[in-house]
């Protein structure tokens, strides 16, 4: 399967590492100054008689792991599919709306995009669309439909026409006892397209997927077994889950809700009605241990699968991730609707699967436990990654990532040794909520370190410093009593340039412990029932659920959307009524001697558990108080009731208004008459095919999501 990751809870993804381009060519828009490695590996130089046209190499190629055999040449007939990436028509205003929409005090502060308003307004343009698919079928391609928000054409090909049609050679490598391939130089496209394309994803399957799941091996009578009352409401675990949790020291939910301050929204009646959570998945999982999990709650959060690109190819039952992720939503918030998205785990099941929880634009927020250290995802990658990100935040989707359970060494040397002090991508993407690892035991809560010198080295919450990403500026406005310009602040690895930083991970931390670990049902491998896990991918959909439940609470008057801006602006005013602040320990996974205890907890933000765990109640109250979803007021103006004969031809304009003088409007409708329709700009056309009466409701919509509706009745003789 082509290019495998893992999941932060202990599974150890291996990817290329991009290598460093040698020219830019375009400077993909990247986040507060994010140093953008889009790039170009060379050029085909001026045309001459009889030769190609002039052309670009865009991208970089796989960087081998130590050991890999050349096995020879990929056989042609070989299927690949790749995505071929387009740029936004305007990178700059992309990056410069999703920070507005995002930023507390911005007049377009949570003034979010409209569903399906991507496309149009921050899209490539029909004609830069029309020209890569025509080069693409020039070179004996057959691109597939464009993807909804026009940043993707998907191709699917043999190895030989892609050879031709990007001027690579695929080679076959032994890596690892078994047989894999990738490109041997970056693809080539004509210079006229070459400034609409991004990069080509899935030009090589270089590095496999390595389980190391996160169950507690742990016996009976853990010491660090937790005391918490029960919680007076929310959901209530029965005794077959309850009993071994105190037997282990593990979690069951409802202590979770109470150490996490989520009493006082369940009390006020919020368990996350109305709100949808996406959870990004490279695995399966059996429905039945989401169904015995539910039974022993008495809940019945409505969850429903979407497969991308086929799904995953992976055993049924999977390895627990994504039972856990499922689960530790339905414990927590258990009103809210999961949608579990399901892909391949390859480069391009990577980049469909987040691309389409954005482009459906129904999850809100949405929880990822899947991660790699970032020198192996590659400039292509993170920055195709980056414009998806961006588009969540316009549309006021809040994303979380586990930043990883290999503490601050985060990659492998080529020696094999994992001392390599490098972040954790997604995690640490601008416009993504990185998760660390805490161990909460007795109501004390350290950072999370069962180091490879323990004598059970479990794991460690990933965090650090970006090798890629400036530092954006939440963190670089942030005031000097969060701390997070520090002694381990640096702009030497992301090129941040004189008196700059670069990206610091993760933002916010919560237990991730397998040692005091989140009761959850599995049944498949290594999975008994009942059993304790943890990692920071239990971590991580903690944080989303904790997301749901505060926007379902009637004082935000909308999505909080991508949370990092209001998080540290609220912690910059309330820290210690908002966040519990992590003080002890450090996420040095390596023996002693590696990286010299980086990096260590302190006062407020650290890289070890950023800027803390929650505080339920008071935190979600704070992020609601920052502001509502819009501020504008759209009005419908009723037609009235409509009389049309069968047949007869209808044309009817619905006229709307917006306080915003600048917004433009859109507009859809329900109940029309078989054989009438509306447009966008709001006109009625058609024909009623059939006699009776219907109850129309039209509804008009501006880019900031704000929205009117008007209802009336249509009778047809």
């Amino acid at each position: 399967m082509p290019g495998l990751f893992r999941s932060t809870r202990g599974h150890t993804r291996r990817r290329a590492a991009s290598s460093v381009a040698v020219a830019a060519l375009t400077a993909a828009a990247a986040f507060a100054g994010a140093a953008s490695l889009a790039a170009t590996a060379g050029s085909a130089g001026a045309a001459t008689a009889g030769s190609r046209p002039a052309a670009t190499r865009i991208g970089s190629v796989v960087a081998l792991p130590a050991g890999a055999r050349a096995l020879g040449a990929l056989p042609s007939s070989t299927s690949i599919h790749v995505d071929v990436v387009l740029e936004p028509r305007n990178s700059a205003a992309l990056q410069a709306f999703a920070t507005a929409v995002s930023t507390p005090g911005s007049p377009l502060f949570r003034h979010f995009l409209a569903k399906g308003a991507f496309a149009t307004r921050f899209g490539p343009t029909s004609a830069a669309i029309a020209a890569v698919e025509a080069s693409l079928r020039a070179e004996g391609l057959r691109p597939s439909a464009i993807s909804a928000n026009h940043l993707i054409i998907p191709v699917t090909a043999t190895a030989g026409h892609l050879s031709t049609a990007f001027s690579v050679a695929f080679e076959r490598y032994e890596v690892g006892g078994r047989v894999a391939y990738a490109s041997t130089s970056a693809p080539r496209f004509a210079s006229e397209i070459a400034p609409y394309i991004l990069g080509v994803v899935g030009l090589d399957d270089i590095y496999l997927l390595h389980h190391q799941p996160l169950f507690q091996r742990h016996v009976v009578g853990n010491t660090g077994r937790v005391r918490f009352a029960r919680n007076a409401s929310g959901p209530k675990p029965c005794g077959a889950a309850a009993i071994p949790a105190a037997i282990f020291g593990a979690y069951t939910a409802d202590k979770l809700a109470s150490a996490y301050g989520f009493t006082s929204l369940y009390t006020a009646g919020d368990l996350g009605a109305g709100q949808t959570v996406a959870l990004f998945e490279l695995e399966k999982n059996l429905p039945t241990d989401i169904a015995k999990y539910q039974t022993c709650y008495a809940t019945s959060a409505k969850v429903t699968y979407v497969k991308v690109d086929g799904g995953s190819k992976g055993p049924a039952a999977g390895q627990g991730e994504a039972a856990l992720d499922i689960e530790d939503i339905i414990g927590l918030a258990p009103k809210a609707a999961v949608r579990v998205y399901q892909g391949p785990n390859s480069n391009t099941g990577l980049l469909d699967v987040y691309n389409k929880i954005a482009t459906d634009d129904i999850a809100k927020v949405m929880s990822s436990s899947w991660g790699q250290c970032e020198s192996q995802s590659g400039a292509t990658i993170m920055n195709a990654e980056n414009k998806i990100f961006q588009q969540a935040a316009a549309q006021g989707q809040s994303l979380f990532a586990a930043a990883g359970d290999s503490g601050s060494t985060d990659c492998v040397t080529k020696a094999g040794i994992q001392n390599k002090v490098e972040a954790d991508d997604p995690a640490s993407n601008p416009f993504i909520t990185g998760v660390g690892g805490t161990t909460l035991k007795k109501g004390v809560e350290t950072v999370w370190n069962e180091s490879k010198s323990s004598p059970q080295p479990a794991g460690s919450g990933g965090g650090g410093v970006s090798s890629f990403w400036t530092m954006p500026s939440f963190q670089s406005g942030a005031p000097s009593s969060l701390n997070v310009i520090n002694k381990n602040s640096s702009g030497t690895q992301c090129k941040a340039g004189t008196g700059k930083y670069c990206r610091e991970e993760p933002d916010v931390s919560a237990n991730a412990d397998p040692l005091s670990g989140y009761m959850i049902y599995f049944t498949g491998t290594g999975g008994i029932g009942w059993t304790p896990i943890g990692g920071t991918s239990a971590a991580s959909p903690l944080w989303a659920a904790f997301l749901a439940l505060t926007n379902a609470d009637p004082a935000c008057k909308g999505p909080v959307g991508f949370t990092n801006p209001a998080l540290y602006a609220v912690a910059a005013k309330s820290y210690k009524t908002t966040f519990n602040d992590i003080t002890s320990g450090n996420n040095d996974y390596t023996p002693s001697g590696y990286t010299g205890g980086l990096y260590p907890a302190g006062t407020a933000y650290d890289m070890a558990s950023g800027l803390g765990s929650p505080i339920g109640g008071p935190l979600a109250a704070a992020l609601c108080a920052l502001g509502g979803s819009s501020g504008h007021t759209v009005t419908v103006a009723n037609p009235g009731t409509q009389k049309t004969a069968v047949g007869a031809k209808v044309s009817l304009p619905i006229k709307a208004s917006d306080s915003s003088k600048t917004a433009k409007l859109t507009y859809s409708a329900q109940g029309l008459p078989a054989g009438l329709k509306i447009s966008t700009t709001g006109l009625i056309t058609g024909s009623p095919k059939t006699k009776g009466t219907s109850t129309v409701t039209v509804t008009a919509r501006d880019s900031s999501g704000a929205k009117g509706t008007t209802k009336f009745t249509w009778v047809r003789t």
